[in-house]
């Protein structure tokens, strides 16, 4: 896969990402992206002895640490396309949202994504030359920022090119999240089975070049 094809492809997960980070806000009151919030809730609830909360809590850190630790396993210990493995989970975790009750504690409908983004972020995080992350934005805001910072200062092209390539992250990561916005606007909690849909385009991404370099080889062959 070219450095193109990867950069289109990580722009696609983050259409994923937005779309999922969005509908979690929305639905759970909560970011089921990262572990910022969910450890502080950990901390928060041991020390007002809410040991109940504190324990959900730290079930979902375990959830997306234990998510992390199988998919850098199963990278670097089996031959799967670990990018469609993403993608197959974030679509049972898509149908999973839309059906779990809308009355159950915000975090535990949050354990879904810990999962999936957590998977989507080892495999899709590095993609395109730079470590970006498809699932959140401050990393990718602050890249960005500063690579245009760092490009006014010396006028370095290749500053330039990195200030692009984080704005690109920021910007489908938003266009997910607000796609998901209006869809949950119009369909609440069963709106997660629309990202279905951008989950089959990062697919079909993904297994196009491969069946291209196959066709080709076959030729020379």
């Amino acid at each position: 896969m070219t450095l193109s094809e990867q950069r289109h492809l990580h722009r696609a997960a983050c259409v994923v990402g937005g779309f999922a980070a969005m509908y979690t806000v929305l639905v759970r009151v909560n970011l089921g992206s990262s572990q910022t919030l969910n450890l502080l809730e950990v901390l928060k609830n041991i020390l007002g002895r809410s040991f109940f909360e504190a324990a959900l809590h730290l079930l979902g850190a375990l959830i997306y640490g234990g998510a992390v630790f199988g998919v850098v396993v199963m990278t670097k210990r089996t031959h799967f396309d670990m990018k469609l493995v993403s993608m197959a989970i974030n679509i049972v975790g898509f149908v999973v949202l839309a059906i779990l009750p809308k009355d159950i504690p915000a975090v535990v409908g949050l354990y879904p994504t810990f999962i999936m983004m957590s998977v989507q972020w080892v495999v899709f995080g590095s993609l395109g030359g730079y470590s970006s992350s498809p699932i959140f934005s401050t990393n990718n805001f602050r890249q960005a920022v500063g690579a245009l910072a760092e490009y006014a200062c010396d006028r370095n092209p290749e500053q330039l090119e990195k200030a692009k390539h984080f704005g690109y992250s920021l910007l489908f990561f938003h266009i997910g999240a607000a796609v998901s916005y209006f869809l949950v606007t119009a369909f609440d909690i069963k709106a997660a089975l629309f990202g279905i849909i951008p989950c089959m385009v990062v697919c079909v991404m993904e297994i196009i070049p491969k069946h291209e370099l196959l066709r080709r080889a076959a030729e020379r062959s």
